[in-house]
């Protein structure tokens, strides 16, 4: 494929993305669930070949545990949902955090020696720490919302930084709302 028309194709795959993942959020928060969950994993499957093609592969890698997260959510939606409040302490979010940032580092080392990743440190941090803050998302504790925070923020960086302004604005949207959702519990 020449690079115009490969250009092409990524922006429209691009566009599609953010508007599926978008149509996600929309019907999660609208409780259209199983069914928001099929866009959920077409936006992410589109974002995964995406971050492949511009080199974030952990990002791919997390794009396709969101692909397997929303055939989970799917599943988990069909039956009685427990929305009971969770709680973790300072001491759990501090090993949490070390723990992430431990794994974090090995991701980053491993992607900088074995593969083209680019930015592979920020790479490392998106992925592992968004697989920390889904965890503790569908278990319902409140902390998810100051993860999702970093994550976003830092998110919008590597989308841009990498050729993908919708993905940034994406993440710019899913920052605001992480915002909201931490000041509304």
């Amino acid at each position: 494929m020449n690079d115009s028309r490969s250009n092409r194709v990524e922006r429209w795959a691009e566009a599609a993305a953010v508007i599926l993942s978008l149509a996600y959020t929309w019907g999660y928060l609208q409780g259209w669930t199983p069914w928001c969950f099929i866009p959920a994993a077409v936006g992410a499957a589109l974002l995964m070949w995406l971050c492949w093609r511009k080199h974030i592969l952990a990002e791919a890698a997390l794009q396709g545990f969101y692909v397997a997260m929303a055939a989970y959510g799917a599943w988990a939606s069909a039956g009685a949902q427990d929305w009971t409040p969770r709680q973790w302490s300072t001491e759990t979010h501090l090993i949490a955090i070390v723990v992430a940032s431990a794994a974090t580092l090995l991701v980053a080392r491993w992607l900088q020696k074995h593969t083209r990743s680019a930015l592979p440190t920020v790479d490392a941090f998106t992925t592992v720490f968004s697989v920390l803050a889904t965890w503790l998302m569908v278990r319902n504790h409140h902390a998810n919302w100051a993860y999702w925070i970093a994550i976003d923020a830092v998110a919008i960086y590597l989308y841009a930084k990498r050729g993908l302004p919708m993905g940034a604005a994406l993440y710019a949207i899913y920052l605001a709302m992480a915002i909201v959702g931490w000041f509304s519990w």
